[in-house]
């Protein structure tokens, strides 16, 4: 949708789209809706989406947040993957320790105030 919204031409928009979800590895569900996808699959397809411009920074809030812990895991493992394939800043935002520990940069608040700022 962000691609048609540019102006960009069909032909051109599912090119990219085929581009983005074959490197989400989600080439093989690009004929399926929405509530035909699992969790983490929509999760795939917002991280596709999010790229489609290939932005300088990508903001995750939470994105393990409402999948199992394999499926989180697996998204955890493709957005340090993206980060290293195109060096975009990430931003993740999240309450889970695990999530945060996989991260080479935690910065940790409390009512809004900085209060650990650990690099790994």
């Amino acid at each position: 949708m962000p691609l048609h919204l540019h102006g960009w031409a069909r032909k051109k928009v599912e090119g990219r789209a085929r581009e983005l979800l074959d490197l989400v590895k989600l080439g093989h569900r690009v004929e399926h809706l929405a509530d035909e996808l699992s969790g983490g699959e929509r999760q795939r397809v917002a991280i596709a989406r999010a790229l489609a411009f290939n932005p300088p920074i990508l903001l995750g809030d939470e994105p393990t947040g409402n999948l199992d812990s394999k499926t989180g895991v697996e998204i955890l493992k493709l957005i340090h993957d993206l980060h290293d394939r195109f060096g975009a800043t990430v931003l993740i935002v999240t309450h889970d320790e695990s999530v945060a520990r996989s991260c080479p940069r935690t910065i940790t608040l409390t009512d809004g105030r900085i209060i650990k700022d650990e690099r790994r």
